[in-house]
């Protein structure tokens, strides 16, 4: 599944979400690594889009923090020398990698039941999760 959520943060401390897409990763993969890695991906490509359109509205950049709840993906992100199985998610990798080198975007963990694409899409998963992300 892939969940990507914009929150962003403008005129002093309010925090708005702008934006949240929940759908399946259009790309057949062999591996859960592989699935986050591209879910990582598509919605960095969303959050790049809508904060560069935001951008150029409000006047100033917006920060970018992708959250995944693969410990995996976060630990690959962040090592220079990180091999992926192969050459398709070795430049999804990389894509993302030069993202974070540029420092224009985040990458962090986040709990499963802090996960909004859990509280969205599975049962009994508890409201209280989504409020933490949004705050």
């Amino acid at each position: 599944d892939l969940s990507s959520g914009i929150n962003a943060e403008y005129g002093g401390t309010t925090r708005n979400l702008v934006t949240y897409v929940c759908g399946k990763v259009k790309r057949v993969v062999k591996s859960v690594f592989a699935a986050e890695l591209c879910s990582v991906d598509e919605g960095l490509n969303h959050a790049v889009m809508i904060c560069s359109f935001l951008a150029d509205i409000l006047g100033k950049v917006l920060p970018i923090t992708i959250w995944t709840d693969s410990g995996k993906v976060v630990e690959a992100v962040k090592m220079i020398s990180t091999q992926a199985r192969n050459r398709g998610m070795m430049l999804v990798l990389r894509e993302v990698q030069n993202y974070v080198e540029r420092e224009e975007i985040e990458v962090k963990w986040i709990p499963s039941k802090d996960n909004p694409a859990d509280i969205l899409t599975k049962r009994g998963v508890p409201l209280e999760g989504i409020m933490r992300t949004l705050r």
